[in-house]
């Protein structure tokens, strides 16, 4: 590929990834029902709102599930693999187009749980959540996935081994989930 070549994919994969990782972001602030009022959320819901507001009359949310958000974010991964395969001239069967969507999803959405978590632990040592909000979001963000690991293991002197147990089942999920999707979606082609 020629330098041109190489640039546009970077600048087409940082852009919907950004994106698709914020219409994520959403989706999983609302499933954890984050306040609207956090500076944050809001950030995250002014970029958003212009695409989905007028979605939300097609697509309504499913219970805790904002399935407006979970399918932009879809149709932004599909448009991206269109838009690689145009400029690369890549040869990918439409067949293996969702579900190369689906694991682009998938592999962003757990990154981005990643990351909350392993912030969440840097912040802990310099931040008190119960005076910061910013940190009481990141605890309200990451909780649903660290209190099982919680319950398994409760705190032992002090530490809490739990976020770090989080992270290991996220990275195995890439390796067990991902991986074998991507695998799967390559045959398919």
């Amino acid at each position: 590929m020629s330098y041109f070549v190489n640039a546009g994919v970077f600048l087409i994969q940082t852009i919907f990834d950004f994106f698709i990782g914020l219409l994520l972001v959403r989706a999983m602030l609302i499933a954890v029902n984050a306040s609207f009022l956090d500076p944050i959320c809001q950030f995250v819901y002014r970029l958003t709102n212009p695409v989905l507001t007028p979605l939300r009359r097609f697509v309504p949310r499913w219970g805790k599930v904002e399935t407006g958000s979970i399918l932009v974010a879809f149709l932004l991964a599909l448009l991206e693999f269109a838009l690689l395969g145009g400029l690369a001239g890549m040869r990918i069967g439409l067949a293996s187009w969702p579900l190369l969507a689906l694991v682009n999803v998938l592999s962003i959405a757990l990154w981005i749980m990643l990351w909350a978590i392993v912030i969440r632990c840097i912040l802990s040592f310099f931040v008190n959540e119960h005076y910061n909000s910013n940190a009481r979001l990141l605890v309200q963000f990451t909780e649903p996935v660290v209190r099982p690991f919680r319950r398994f293991l409760p705190p032992l002197g002090g530490l809490d081994f739990s976020c770090w147990f989080a992270s290991i089942a996220l990275i195995l999920a890439r390796f067990l989930v991902i991986a074998p999707l991507a695998d799967i979606a390559a045959r398919l082609n």
